[in-house]
């Protein structure tokens, strides 16, 4: 089928929880496929039977035989009496304008609340380990902006059974999807720029590495680099071609080296974080790496703002966590989080009622999970607050695309 005859108005989905491997189970993997996007498109108009859909995107119906097995086997669709129905949130361009709205009052009140109590912030974070290297605006941010608003958030509004945070899914993972209609670059920008919401994690051995921030463009962070890596070898077997088992072994190996390379970025960021600024040659000579890919290491993290390298000396620019910082996360949120469950309860039925037309409702998907989402753009637009008011850092966008 030719190229332009296929649907324009497609969805990007996303996920709170844990999507788990790049398998057939994987909600990133399934809902990318060809045609997905615009079944899931269609079919959030209105449920329709597989020869509706054929129609409606002018396809055979061998081509939406798969995307549509492969949706309903993790739930992302289900089949009634030969018709399909959307079972998760989708939200268009409409619902979007609804949510901006609906939720950037709140925003306001709760970043108030919040940077009335900086002095009491400010004196817990500037505790943390990497507080003697890091400037606080970005201690803050990941502190206040991540794991409180987002993480400690989302578990403290669950367990007060005001929203959903994930839920059981098939092949053995934990998440809620959603989906957003496609816009365009101006609506993305009023929507998107600066919203400060979006927390992507991986772990390895007692490490964990989180990028955060928004979404209006390309994360030089780790892992999402190595997530972008790792699914090149797909497309690589979908441009060039070669036999499946070749593709499986640069997928282990490039899975192999991104294990190897975090290991070693950890190690380097934890020495950095107890022994403060230290000489690229006392790196070297202390180190059992190989010379020459130390260096290009400690440039890529110079690149990547990870560290800043100055005359052969590097220091820690982002913050490095340990695991005495946990009590000062727990006293934070003890601070915050009972101010965000408190706002929240006092505006439920009123976002109850203003959503109450958005067309996840009209899927009826759960208001847990759609308030999830308003969560989401509520904490967002309160980050963007506050780093606007100077109390959370700001990220600069150092390359054109970059988030």
């Amino acid at each position: 089928m030719p190229a332009t005859l296929r649907l324009p108005k497609k969805v990007m989905t996303y996920i709170c929880g844990d999507g788990g491997p790049l398998d057939d189970f994987n909600p990133s993997i399934v809902t990318r496929q060809k045609w997905a996007s615009e079944l899931l498109y269609t079919l959030n108009k209105r449920p329709l039977s597989a020869e509706q859909v054929c129609l409606e995107l002018k396809i055979s119906r061998e081509e939406i035989i798969k995307p549509l097995e492969d949706l309903i086997r993790i739930k992302a669709i289900e089949e009634k009496s030969g018709v399909y129905h959307v079972a998760f949130s989708i939200f268009t361009k409409e619902d979007l304008m609804v949510l901006a709205r609906a939720t950037k009052q709140i925003a306001d009140k709760l970043a108030n609340r919040i940077y009335s109590h900086k002095k009491k912030i400010t004196s817990l974070v500037k505790n943390i380990s990497s507080a003697q290297q890091v400037e606080m605006d970005k201690l803050l941010f990941a502190a206040v902006g991540c794991f409180v608003l987002d993480w400690q958030g989302l578990k403290v509004l669950e367990d007060e059974g005001l929203l959903a945070k994930n839920k059981p899914q098939p092949g053995n993972r934990n998440y809620l999807l959603f989906a957003r209609e496609e816009i365009d670059e101006n609506m993305a920008t009023r929507l998107y720029d600066a919203m400060y919401w979006g927390s992507h994690s991986d772990a390895l051995d007692k490490y964990t590495f989180t990028s955060f921030g928004d979404h209006y463009g390309l994360r030089y962070a780790f892992p999402d680099i190595l997530w972008t890596l790792h699914a090149s070898s797909k497309a690589f077997q979908e441009t060039f071609g070669p036999p499946l088992w070749f593709t499986e072994k640069l997928s282990t190996i490039i899975r192999l080296f991104g294990k190897n390379l975090l290991r070693d970025v950890a190690l380097m960021l934890f020495r950095m974080n107890d022994e403060g600024p230290i000489s690229e040659k006392e790196f070297s000579r202390n180190e059992n790496d190989n010379e020459v890919w130390l260096q290009n290491l400690l440039h890529l993290l110079q690149d990547m703002n990870y560290i800043v390298y100055e005359k052969g000396t590097v220091t820690l620019h982002y913050p490095v966590f340990v695991a005495k910082d946990e009590k000062i996360m727990e006293e934070l949120g003890d601070l915050i989080t009972p101010l965000a469950t408190q706002i929240i309860r006092q505006n439920y039925l009123h976002l109850k009622r203003v959503l109450g037309d958005i067309t996840p409702m009209k899927n009826n998907i759960p208001f847990g999970e759609v308030l999830n989402e308003a969560w989401h753009w509520i904490f967002a637009q309160t980050n963007k607050i506050l780093a606007e008011k100077g109390f959370l850092y700001t990220p600069p966008r150092k390359r054109a695309g970059e988030a």
